[in-house]
């Protein structure tokens, strides 16, 4: 804590007013927005074990306002709850002044001490969240405040986008968080935080298994704020739990919801061509963007043997063949991503090429890594008679079924047993925090402007003091070299 004194006097304070609106002018208030999800998340806490699940984004990421955001269209710095921000002189520390009218969904004002408190709770022994709490140590040297508005964010060194990384911290309301201790995962399971943005969850709304339903905040305090007016629409968003995507988008032509996210060629082609299409009641849309690919794909658990054998990896790339689940499941109309970090422009390398599928290849790989025998099922062994045989866990969906039905068939002519580990989504979440895996099929949310790799590569985030693989983080490659921490630090 420190004094208005201690701020630098020459700070240069930025306000980013200077962007082009964000929306639609024409867009109108009011309404339900009515979609389907595949899973239930397992809790709807902000942070702590089995937070960082994939209906997060829409409860918080999507939703809560930082310090500052960027701008889709310029990537800019655009205000949010700071109305101001200023950079030190040395490029490590970001002053923000906290916009006045700043409230949470219950009314009460958003202060400089409630930045404080989110990172107390995140670093607290109170919770398992062995990713916040290293992210906050050694991502962030400091958070101070100077009086009720006035925030500052120093950065161990200075850094590209810093009033970014610094501006992405959100606040935590106090007053709610006054139960708060050793019993934080199961007192506040299923309790939702007044929030900074748009969207609140009500207790009454929350029919555990079935659906949640998230209202517009009456009288938000950045409704007619110049990059939100005219966002956030609808009333209410009702996500209601439709495990089988057959049946969801039956239920999408029935009228029962409002949108139906296509990923699949037959309901793209086949089962689209209905009356409805014709006549404009529905439209379909392909988006195109400009934005980080989501680097979904398998997680090779290398803590696991023999995944820690280079060799046995790139055997395992050349023997899944994903161009032909793109050309016989999606018709050709997806794409491989070649890198673990597409689509940040400068910050990507467009020559990495993902290795192609080749039995040849794949069987060298293998052999270097000392599984030269062909058993009678034609799976390779090594000299000890073990079997080339790992496990892929992913949740178990039709669709991932015959993904991973093609990718065993094409590897067993590699010599590879793909073992198919079909869970249910939230079962398959919690084995994956636990690293009980040792192929993982799944994607993680990315966002602008650069690649975060420390999250997923550094050995902080894989390994604890006595080297056993660490619970609750996002390293599900259980990487652990110091080469790769220098370069992700």
């Amino acid at each position: 804590v420190g004094t208005p004194a201690e701020i630098p006097a020459d700070l240069v304070w930025e306000n980013g007013m200077n962007q082009p609106e964000i929306g639609d002018p024409a867009s109108k208030k009011g309404g339900v927005f009515r979609r389907y999800i595949p899973s239930f998340p397992p809790t709807i806490r902000p942070f702590g074990d089995n937070s960082n699940n994939s209906f997060r984004g829409d409860l918080y990421d999507y939703i809560d306002l930082p310090m500052v955001n960027l701008h889709p269209e310029t990537m800019e710095m655009i205000p949010a709850l700071a109305k101001e921000w200023a950079t030190s002189a040395d490029g490590r520390t970001i002053y923000f002044r906290i916009d006045p009218e700043a409230r949470y969904s219950d009314g009460v004002q958003v202060t400089a001490r409630d930045f404080l408190v989110a990172v107390y709770l995140r670093v607290s022994d109170n919770i398992v969240n062995p990713y916040g709490k290293q992210y906050y140590r050694e991502n962030i040297a400091q958070v101070a405040m100077y009086d009720d508005l006035t925030v500052s964010v120093s950065l161990p060194e200075a850094k590209i986008y810093a009033p970014a990384i610094a501006g992405a911290i959100t606040p935590s309301p106090s007053h709610f968080y006054s139960e708060y201790g050793p019993d934080y995962s199961t007192r506040y399971q299923w309790r939702f935080p007044p929030t900074t943005g748009a969207y609140e969850v009500l207790p009454e709304d929350i029919v555990k298994g079935v659906s949640i339903t998230q209202t517009r905040v009456k009288d938000w305090w950045a409704k007619d704020r110049k990059y939100y007016k005219y966002r956030f629409n609808p009333d209410k968003l009702v996500h209601k739990v439709v495990r089988d995507e057959n049946k969801a988008f039956e239920l999408f032509r029935a009228g029962e919801f409002d949108t139906a996210l296509i990923t699949l060629p037959q309901f793209w082609y086949e089962k689209s061509e209905i009356e409805p299409v014709y006549k404009g009641y529905i439209d379909r849309v392909t988006f195109y963007n400009r934005y980080p690919k989501v680097p979904r794909g398998l997680y090779l658990n290398v803590s696991k043997k023999p995944l820690d054998n280079r060799d046995v990896r790139i055997g395992i790339q050349h023997a899944l063949n994903w161009q032909k689940v793109i050309d016989v499941l999606f018709r050709g109309d997806y794409q491989r991503l070649n890198s673990f970090n597409e689509g940040y422009v400068k910050f990507s390398d467009p020559s990495i090429v993902a290795r192609p599928f080749s039995i040849a290849d794949a069987r060298a790989a293998f052999a270097r890594a000392g599984y030269t025998k062909e058993g009678p099922d034609g799976i390779l062994t090594n000299a000890d008679g073990t079997r080339l045989s790992i496990s892929a866990t992913y949740p178990a969906m039709p669709i991932y079924d015959r993904i991973f039905t093609i990718l065993r068939e094409e590897a067993r002519s590699c010599g590879f047993d793909l073992r198919l580990d079909g869970l249910e989504a939230t079962v398959s979440y919690k084995k994956e925090m636990q690293k009980q895996h040792e192929m993982a099929f799944g994607a993680w949310l990315v966002q602008p402007p650069v690649p975060d790799y420390h999250q997923f590569l550094h050995s902080t985030n894989a390994v604890d003091e006595k080297g056993n693989p660490k619970p609750q983080t996002n390293n599900l490659f259980v990487w652990h070299r110091a080469d790769t921490d220098i370069l992700s630090e």
